[in-house]
């Protein structure tokens, strides 16, 4: 594979308002769920981008070598068939908190992201299309490790124009 799926991207960042809240919840949640029992890993992408190309359709988020390596493992162990998403909206800035859940073992992935919703509609509406979302949580050398989602809604903005 010679193109980066993710190339092209919004060259708008995240607000460090805006991504320090999500980080935020993100920790308080993953401690709420540690409290009840449960495993948890919380992830700290570096990038985060929807992409629509020949080789993936969905959210793509760049993570750190060492995460990576340790969501690997859990996913290997683990069925993640649960999700939760929350959503804001700041300016053409969408924040995601997913949370990838397997019930079962009492297992939580924790995936901050955001996208630049203004630079993505096609790609929101190639989602939409599909009604399908597919997380990609990957490294540099393209390994990653795929979630995917029947219903795209919760990951999309409310409005269909935005």
């Amino acid at each position: 594979m010679t193109e980066n799926p993710a190339s092209g991207g919004p060259t708008n960042q995240p607000s460090e308002e805006g991504w320090g809240a999500v980080v935020e919840d993100m920790e308080a949640t993953a401690e709420a769920y540690r409290e009840r029992g449960w495993t948890t890993l919380e992830l700290h992408p570096g990038d985060s981008v929807l992409v629509d190309s020949e080789f993936r359709t969905g959210l793509d988020v760049l993570l750190p070598g060492d995460e990576y390596e340790d969501l690997e493992a859990l996913a290997d162990d683990a069925a993640f068939t649960d999700v939760d998403v929350f959503q804001a909206a700041a300016g053409a800035t969408t924040y995601l908190l997913v949370v990838e859940k397997d019930p079962d073992s009492e297992t939580a992935v924790f995936v901050p992201a955001y996208y630049d919703t203004a630079y993505s509609a096609e790609k929101l509406d190639a989602i939409r299309e599909a009604d399908e979302l597919r997380l990609f949580c990957r490294r540099l050398n393209d390994d990653y490790v795929e979630f995917v989602h029947e219903n795209a809604d919760p990951f999309l903005p409310d409005r269909r124009d935005a």
